[in-house]
């Protein structure tokens, strides 16, 4: 009896307890304070703990509708910030929490987060948790369309697999299988774009699965992504510091890395040769370190079995064989079809060594082996229409009239080919200039000079460039004194055979009467009897262009005797029919050929018998 009134005295203890300490939570509860320290918290993933925080106090010390009501606002808050910072796999437990809600389904909150909850699901392809179903059936569906053409041995459609990912752009069987969908085009033209598409994907996959994905297929992916780096996108292979710091003995990544670290020692960086400002500013390079590794006497790359002549060699065949191991065992990957890659492919990395052995040759002056390299990187990396162009241009000085803009579009996509080529038109200069074979070549020269002050030649780090500018400049320059002073000789010859005419005209004697009216100024000057004075002005003009000594290029003596001739036919005519009185004289005179004057009819007077008036007499060239 004794006992059974102690158990139920303790129960009235802790009962009483209970109550006092629930009493003591709710005075503690304080849901405006928590209310308004909810309201100033950031949008931001480092508030989040701030979040948490409250949401402990809420549970400790609040209970009721009000305080379950900010309970799921604060966690609803706390999801948005976990997916606007990539972590919707944290947000879907935290939408959980707040769908799960004891308010049901007259939670505001409980029925925002269930329509976060099915974004989610479909994002990472949880279809057995979406309320549609039409939209998994959707999925199945492409996926199907997707591997039969792969199973087929054909490209999915870009199309397809842009909806295919659009749908599901999370999910890892879409990733993987959107990769091998990639791989397939990756095989037929090695492209830039599926190797980074490729790239993206798997480091999606990294991220959002990381905690599904086993450290061995970490690895391999890592693995991959180097490869891609350094083969097919031709940058830093990053993907190794990833593996390796994963694992430090994992051996493809560290023999990868060995190879990598070679190429780097002697080699200028993956851009320096194809962006402008970095190849303007490369300097105090040593040429010949690059030449030795590749094809001298340096010490052979290591890798398998791979063996060859020149480390030139064995790199192809170490390429060769990582992205055929690549292609034939894909990470992650469930597709049982294996691709080959088309011997007709072009790797960046392989374009991008071509162009630094055509660098490294032409700067150590051996033009004809870097001719070789160069040619071959030209046709990988530029368009066949401007190889045309540029080859024509460089080497036979063909198609000038468009080698400014096709200069200006290599110097942008692989300056160090424009710097080639560019090099290879001043040793074809050279040689014309120095032959003397009647060539003017000042419009190329002038050509030249005005695209490496455009693109910033002067005060190049890049000796090479700056040797070319100066050689360009010096030349330009030489040829517009050489210009100057032809004209200068030309001027002289003009008055020299002006002085000589006027003496001989006045030492012989006056023509005969109407010898003028024989000629027909209007035929020489192409223009009508009834033609305006401006008619006839401009039929002079255009025919003075047209015949004036520096538009006619290299001539014999002879075609510039007859080119002479011309010129003294057109002033003539154009001194008589320009001048309205001597104009009206001399039609006059042709239509009454019997009247004479006893004088020469247009004012030979004074002037020795020079039927125009010696003093206004000019064959003037300079003004066109």
């Amino acid at each position: 009896m004794l006992i059974g009134i102690n158990y139920w005295r303790w129960q009235w203890l802790w009962l009483t307890l209970l109550w006092t300490t629930l009493a003591i939570a709710e005075n503690d509860c304080d849901l405006n304070e928590l209310s308004r320290r909810g309201e100033q918290l950031r949008y931001e993933e480092a508030a989040l703990p701030e979040y948490s925080q409250l949401i402990a106090q809420l549970d400790q010390h609040c209970r009721g509708n009000e305080a379950q009501h900010l309970r799921g606002q604060l966690l609803y808050k706390s999801g948005l910030i976990q997916v606007s910072s990539g972590n919707e796999l944290a947000a879907l437990e935290t939408f959980k929490t707040v769908q799960d809600s004891p308010l049901g389904s007259s939670s505001t909150f409980a029925s925002l987060a269930h329509t976060r909850l099915q974004e989610i699901y479909q994002k990472f392809g949880l279809w057995h948790a979406i309320d549609d179903h039409k939209l998994s059936q959707h999925y199945e569906t492409l996926k199907k369309s997707m591997l039969a053409h792969l199973e087929h041995g054909k490209p999915v459609p870009v199309p397809l697999r842009e909806e295919f990912q659009k749908l599901s752009p999370f999910s890892l069987e879409t990733l993987i299988l959107a990769n091998d969908a990639l791989y397939f085009d990756l095989s037929q033209s090695l492209s830039i774009n599926a190797g980074q598409s490729i790239l993206d994907n798997y480091k999606t996959a990294l991220t959002k699965h990381k905690k599904l994905i086993s450290v061995s297929d970490k690895l391999k992916i890592h693995h991959a992504i180097a490869i891609l780096q350094l083969f097919v996108l031709a940058t830093p292979p990053t993907g190794l510091m990833n593996c390796l710091a994963l694992d430090m003995e994992y051996k493809p990544c560290r023999d990868l890395s060995k190879i990598s670290s070679r190429i780097n020692k002697v080699s200028p960086s993956f851009t320096a040769l194809t962006h402008p400002d970095q190849f303007l500013s490369l300097h105090d390079f040593d040429w010949n370190k690059v030449l030795d590794f590749y094809l001298g006497n340096a010490k052979p790359i290591k890798f398998a079995d791979v063996s060859a002549a020149t480390n030139l060699n064995r790199l192809q065949a170490v390429e060769k064989t990582l992205l055929h191991n690549l292609l034939q065992q894909r990470p992650l990957s469930s597709v049982s079809k294996q691709w080959i890659i088309s011997d007709s492919t072009v790797s960046a990395f392989s374009i991008i060594r071509d162009l630094t052995l055509c660098e490294a040759y032409d700067q150590t002056s051996k033009p004809k082996i870097a001719e070789t390299f160069c040619k071959r990187a030209a046709q990988g990396k530029l368009t066949p229409e401007v190889v045309t162009t540029l080859t024509a241009f460089s080497q036979k000085l063909n198609n000038v009239d468009n080698a400014k803009d096709t200069l200006n579009s290599v110097w942008l996509d692989a300056p160090s080919l424009a710097l080639h080529a560019i090099r290879n038109c001043i040793s074809v200069l050279s040689s014309k200039d120095k032959a003397r074979n009647g060539m003017d070549t000042s419009p190329v020269w002038t050509l030249l000079e005005s695209f490496v002050q455009e693109h910033g030649w002067e005060g190049s780090r890049n000796e090479a460039i700056a040797k070319a500018y100066r050689i360009i400049k010096s030349v330009s320059a030489k040829k517009r004194q050489e210009s100057q002073e032809r004209f200068q000789k030309q001027q002289q010859q003009q008055r020299h055979q002006q002085q000589q005419f006027f003496r001989h005209q006045q030492n012989s004697p006056p023509p005969p009467p109407n010898d003028l009216t024989k000629k027909n100024f209007y035929k020489v000057l192409g223009v009508a009897k009834d033609a305006s004075s401006k008619d006839i002005r401009k039929a002079y003009l255009t025919m003075t262009r047209k015949f004036h000594p520096d538009k006619q290029g290299q001539m014999s003596d002879a075609e510039k005797q007859e080119n002479e001739e011309k010129m003294s036919k057109i002033n003539e005519a154009y001194e008589i029919l320009g001048d309205q009185e001597k104009r009206k004289d001399y039609d006059d005179q042709r239509a009454n050929p019997g009247s004479q004057r006893q004088q020469s009819p247009f004012g030979q007077g004074r002037n020795g018998g020079f039927p125009f008036g010696a003093g206004n007499f000019k064959m003037n060239f300079g003004q066109f």
